[in-house]
Order: C-alpha cells, then structure tokens, then sequence
C-alpha cells in the first residue's frame, strides 16, 4: 500500500516559524513534524510514501531524500499553486495505481494511531477522535458506524468527533476530485461529502496519537506529547556533579557541565554547551549547537538549533527558532491569556514567548506570556516586550 502526504502549504498561522521553512519541516521533539509521520508509516509496514511539495520543497526534499535513510521509498509531486488538499492529492494520480492511505503532513501521529486505522477500516474510510474544540476542525456526524456528514469549522458544534484528515481511499477519488475542480472546489472534506451520496464512508475511532499545530502555541503541546516516552541516552560528555533523572536523550559532541540538573523527559541534541548550573526541566527539547548559559532554566519550552541562552534566563512554555541569541537575565513569563483565534477571543493556556528565527535580544528584557517575536528583530537592553513585534523589528 502506498501512502499519500500532502506537505505544499506554508502555515501561515504558524508564523514566525514558518516564514523559512515549511510546516511540515518545524521540529518537535528534535525531529520535522513530518519525520514522525514517515517514521510511523515506516513501522507499519508502509514504505511506499509519496509526498506532496510546494512551498519551500527543496526543504523538504534536501532533507529526506529519496527516503533511503528512513527505511521508506519517497517520491514526490509537486502543487505548484497551494489551492487546497483535494488540489494537493490531485497531483499524485499519475503514481496512485491502487487502494492508498492519505497523512496530513502537519499533524502528529504515532504508530499506534496508524495500525487502528488500517485494523478497523472498512472500504473507504476516514480516521475519527474526539476533540474537545471542535469547531477548529471538519465535525463529523455519524450513524451506524458511517460518516453522515463532515462540516468544517461550525460556528457551533453538536459532536466532540473530529475528522483527523487521515483517509482510506480508491483511486476513485481523482475523477471525484477533478469533477469538483470545475467548479473551483479544492478542499478534500467537500470532495469526500460527495463522495459520500455514492458509496458509504466509513468512520474508524482512535484514542492514539493524533495532534495538530495550528498556532505557534500549539508546537509546545506537541513537543510535550513527542518527547513523552524518551528513553535515557548519551553520546555526549556529563561532568561531575550532572544530575540526571528520567528519560533524557544526550546527543554526540554535547557536554553537559557540572553542577547542571536536568529532569526529563528532555532531548537534546548534538554539539550542545549546558551549564554549568543549569536547569532543564521536563517537556524540554534543545537543538544542535545550542549553549544555555550557567544559572539559566528551560522548561516545558522548543529550542531550535543554534540558540544561545545567556546567563540567569528562564524560558518556560515557549518556542525559540533557529539562530536566536538571549542575553543575560531574560525572563519569560507564563500565564493564560486571552489571544485573537481566527477573529474570536480565546483563552490560551499556560503560555510563554515565541520568538522567531535569527532575533537578537540583550540583556535584562522581559516577555510577557503570548508574545510573538517576528523573525530576524533586534531587541535592545532592558525592554519589556507587552504586545507582539513584527519581523525584523528594532525595539528600544
């Protein structure tokens, strides 16, 4: 069996991480959103993988290749104008010869969810859970184990049952799909409420792992779940006087200095500096060539690769791109807050700060909880960052 991952669109809701890179391609638990997909195929047996490019595709396909390194056979196609999903799957009719699964290439899933999908379906299926906000999603209707109707992103819902976007489908699908095309319809959710009058779709449940990145916020609840189960390893130094608890993954060349306490679960990568005298705490994944200053605490938070923390900074409940350099003393605070969610108010959870690839910050600055930080900003001594700053700001 072949499976079908569209991974064209940039995710402009999760900006400032995606102004470089692709959605598909923003880490979690040190590994691209999409690694865990094609790693979780991969254990189920499936290698036969065909991803869908478009934004920033050289990305992508720079970085897995013709798949050989992940145990998969990978080909790709290319949406060369990001229209919508059913648009995306469209362009993978000419290597789609037989019955396929279709992955959404910005949602986390695990190995689990994949085989109760393939366990349950039955003909043409769609993968269903339960959300406890579904008005984000495509709301499913269900009667005697057959999806009734998929209604994207109601005003108000009557189920808490999702559509994961994971699908079961025929080759059928292409001529469905381009007959709506006609009517300039591209989404894959109206594609599959006509296919629906045709032959029956079938609902599969699963309680496994099935999350998606939306918002910037998002990336610190997937992180959480994507490191949960991290077995302890080292490849790197541990000095004396280290403290280490749980499940915590030391990548080569990393030295971790004495007198650090690390708590996992918690990643870090290759080529790193800790400490001495730091703190990181559980939830915590820290990229390659990253260096946290002594008396510095990181918690529950993403560092990309090639971040530097300076000395006496706390970093809770936040996401740090790639190249950012922190100076001294930078406090993160945490706290929910109230957020603008696609023209509503919403109440977001135990939020830190986003700050994007390539932003410099000196000393002694402090963030208040939801802050984004655009990409490539200079953020001078002592300031108190209130409300959001756009890309390649100079703030005073």
């Amino acid at each position: 069996m072949k499976a079908v991952i569209p991974a064209a669109g940039e995710g402009t809701r999760l900006r400032p991480f995606t102004s470089s890179e692709p959605k598909v391609m923003i880490p979690v638990a040190n590994k691209p959103i999409l690694q865990h997909i094609v790693e979780a195929l991969v254990e189920c047996n499936i290698t036969d993988i065909v991803i869908v490019v478009g934004y920033q595709r050289q990305r992508i396909m720079s970085y897995f290749g013709n798949g050989e390194d992940f145990g998969a056979d990978i080909q790709y196609v290319t949406q060369s104008k990001q229209l919508g999903t059913a648009h995306a799957l469209f362009q993978a009719r000419h290597v789609i010869d037989d019955n396929f699964i279709v992955l959404p290439g910005d949602n986390l899933v695990n190995k689990e969810t994949i085989q109760d999908f393939l366990t349950e379906k039955k003909g043409i299926s769609v993968l269903i859970t339960r959300n406890e906000h579904p008005s984000k999603y495509g709301v499913v209707s269900m009667q005697n184990g057959v999806v009734k109707e998929i209604v994207e992103k109601p005003v108000e819902s009557t189920s808490h049952l999702i559509s994961t976007g994971i699908y079961y489908l025929s080759t059928d699908v292409f001529t469905k799909i381009q007959e709506m095309m006609y009517d300039n319809i591209y989404d894959l959710t109206s594609v599959m409420n006509s296919l629906k009058s045709e032959k029956p779709l079938y609902g599969v449940h699963t309680d496994s792992m099935w999350m998606d990145a939306v918002y910037p916020w998002d990336l610190i609840k997937l992180n959480s779940a994507a490191v949960t189960n991290t077995a302890p390893s080292s490849k790197g130094v541990i000095e004396d006087g280290v403290t280490i608890k749980g499940g915590v993954s030391i990548g080569e060349g990393s030295v971790i200095k004495g007198g650090t306490y690390i708590e996992g679960p918690v990643i870090i990568g290759e080529g790193c500096e800790i400490g001495p005298h730091a703190c990181i705490l559980p939830s915590s994944s820290i990229g390659n060539d990253c260096s946290i200053a002594p008396f510095s605490m990181v918690q529950n938070s993403i560092v990309m690769d090639g971040v530097n923390l300076g000395p006496s900074s706390l970093l809770d409940s936040s996401v740090i791109g790639e190249g950012v350099e922190i100076g001294a003393g930078f406090n993160s605070h945490v706290d929910t807050v109230d957020m603008i969610v696609d023209e509503k108010l919403e109440k977001v959870e135990n939020i830190g700060c986003m700050i994007g690839e390539d932003t410099v910050i000196a000393g002694g600055v402090t963030s208040y909880p939801g802050v984004l930080i655009g990409e490539e900003c200079h953020i001078r001594t002592g300031v108190v960052l209130r409300e959001d700053i756009s890309p390649r700001s100079t703030v005073f």
